[in-house]
């Protein structure tokens, strides 16, 4: 069982296309160890305009839809009760940062 929460929600700079998206999973790639747990990225075919974090305990939705970049997370019931204020803000941090890096 798994509880959806809104994380973080906030305007884009510019639309994001597909050169954008490669480079998004790049910067990913290379400073995924900053989330602190182990995940991975993957990518959604049928939108290409959303990407998921996913770790054993919780799975960060990433959209960018109507110039807006939106995070879900679905966090397993330990997940939640274990999750703090502080993991939260260094999650939309580390997506703020690569999405910053990207000025989107």
């Amino acid at each position: 069982m798994s509880i959806s929460e809104r994380l973080h929600k906030r305007p884009l700079r510019r639309p994001v296309d597909a050169q954008t998206l490669d480079r998004l999973r790049s910067e990913y790639h290379k400073r995924r160890n900053g989330l602190g747990v182990a995940s991975e990225l993957i990518d959604h075919p049928g939108d290409p305009h959303r990407l998921t974090i996913k770790s054993r305990w919780a799975s960060l939705d990433v959209r960018f839809h109507n110039q807006m970049m939106i995070v879900d997370a679905q966090l397993s019931l330990a997940a939640r009760l274990l999750a703090t204020d502080h993991n939260r803000r260094r999650v939309v941090r580390f997506i703020d940062d690569l999405a910053d890096e990207l000025d989107l």
